[in-house]
């Protein structure tokens, strides 16, 4: 079955721009989730009657606010990531660091670490955020063999910059400017130039890492990565050992007015030409103009219905985005959403900043065989194929990670395993090489079953496989994973 077979017609572009009418056949929908505050009960119902005018008024501060939130979603979530992750003096162990500065991430992340949505468990990452404002970056890479390696850099959009790789760049390392469109200063000759449309990008490296031993291999590797301003070329941005941090950063994500206030600011600071048309219509509501606190309380209240409904929209397409396939959600257009902004925050909600297919593909599923919501009172089991169609000449490798339904974040259990995959060396695999693993919150007692335990939370959960440098059958729709089954 193709790509273009599974989608038809369920996934023609949506359009952000919608009748007035479509968007208020959404009001009376609310959602909560741990990344925001809980929403308050329907605005519309707690207010006294409105005249005539005032109705008009708030039906069209409503339409407007449910697309600004559609919209806005991922930029919002990537301003928040920038705002949490740069609030630091000093490079730390947590990835967290000063703006222009890379941050490393010194030990695989597990159920403490809640920077942001799904984490993974496979790689060190080594991160950073960039300014392009005054004058380009440039990234400095190390020579990188037999590992997998990617720096994956994105706009403030999540729109795709570049994925440095062993797959697109080589092993050998190198310098790479990173501009804003427009920058027409002088560049060092000879090195290759990628364009950002906003001022602000994410750097998210990846280092994958075999097991505990080769852990320390990778953190050495790690250190060597520099990002520096163009005047400090070639020798700058070395860095510091990094302070070690007691307390892990959570998200306080923004609901209500105060989301739409941040998302005025960060429009602001990341215009973008090409969406003047969408934009502009939002001065309504406060955004480009006068702002949310001038606002009368009539536009206020709709904005409140509109953030609780305009959250509950994407969180239903979150939970299923894109193409569906046995029970997993692929995602074939990431980093390159065009305007399909529904889309775009989808895909941000279940995991901020995803990868070119290209590079990963990270299906994810919330329901078992038979439509509903995984559960770890209940006991799975899924067999993977013996070929999961990725290369591993490149460094590539396949798992399985266990998140929270709600909050997307891994799981404490009594035995520390968050994901398995093709680098547990502990794991059993059938005769013909299939991989059978076993799902659930209780522990089994056979024996089998227990090598091959993913630990579930006992509460609904979301699993994410991910793919890293997977074969073209995959991005191109022709790979399929294997359905998932409720074993009581």
């Amino acid at each position: 079955m193709t790509r273009l077979t599974i989608k038809v017609e369920m996934m023609k572009k949506r359009l952000l721009t919608v009748t007035i009418a479509a968007v208020l056949t959404a009001a009376g929908m609310t959602a909560t989730t741990s990344i925001a505050p809980a929403v308050a009960a329907p605005v519309e119902q707690q207010v006294e009657q409105r005249n005539a005018r005032e109705t008009a008024e708030f039906n069209y501060a409503y339409a407007l606010g449910v697309q600004a939130v559609v919209y806005g979603w991922a930029p919002v979530m990537m301003d928040v990531a920038l705002e949490l992750q740069t609030s630091v003096d000093k490079p730390m162990n947590n990835g967290q660091a000063p703006i222009n500065q890379l941050g490393p991430i010194t030990r695989l992340w597990d159920y403490r670490d809640r920077s942001y949505t799904t984490p993974n468990n496979d790689t060190l990452y080594i991160q950073g955020w960039a300014d392009l404002e005054a004058q380009p970056q440039v990234l400095y890479v190390p020579e990188v063999k037999d590992r997998y390696w990617m720096q994956q850099i994105v706009d403030m959009y999540t729109e795709s910059v570049v994925d440095l790789s062993n797959a697109t760049v080589g092993n050998d390392g190198g310098y790479f400017v990173l501009a804003k469109a427009g920058y027409e200063g002088e560049l060092p000759e000879g090195l290759p130039v990628y364009y950002s449309d906003t001022r602000y990008i994410w750097l998210a490296g990846r280092l994958g890492v075999k097991n505990s031993a080769d852990e320390a291999i990778a953190r050495e590797l790690q250190a060597e990565f520099r990002m520096m301003p163009l005047d400090a070329y070639p020798h700058g941005g070395v860095q510091p050992e990094p302070a070690v941090a007691t307390v892990a950063p959570e998200v306080v994500f923004p609901a209500g007015l105060e989301w739409f206030k941040r998302l005025d600011k960060t429009l602001s600071e990341n215009p973008l030409a090409r969406d003047h048309e969408i934009v502009a219509p939002f001065e309504y509501i406060g955004i480009g103009s006068e702002g949310i606190d001038a606002l009368s309380d009539v536009r206020k209240a709709a904005l409140e219905q509109a953030f609780a409904d305009g959250f509950a929209i994407v969180r239903d397409a979150a939970m299923y985005s894109d193409t569906p396939v046995n029970g997993w959600n692929w995602e074939y257009e990431a980093g390159r959403y065009g305007a399909d902004y529904l889309q775009r925050a989808a895909v941000n909600m279940n995991s901020i900043g995803l990868n070119s297919p290209e590079r990963a593909m990270y299906p994810k599923r919330y329901v078992d065989d038979q439509g509903n919501q995984l559960h770890g009172e209940n006991q799975y089991e899924i067999t993977f194929p013996a070929d999961m169609a990725v290369n591993y000449e490149l460094g590539g490798f396949w798992s399985l990670t266990m998140y929270d339904a709600t909050d997307r974040f891994m799981v404490e259990n009594e035995i520390n395993r968050y994901k398995v995959g093709s680098m547990d060396e502990t794991l059993q695999y059938n005769q013909d090489g299939s991989l059978t693993i076993y799902i659930s919150h209780q522990k089994p007692e056979d024996a089998k079953q227990l090598a091959n335990w993913l630990p579930a939370p006992n509460d609904d959960f979301m699993l994410q496989v991910r793919l890293y440098e997977p074969k073209p059958v995959v991005y191109e729709g022709e790979f399929q994973l294997p359905e998932m089954y409720k074993l009581n």
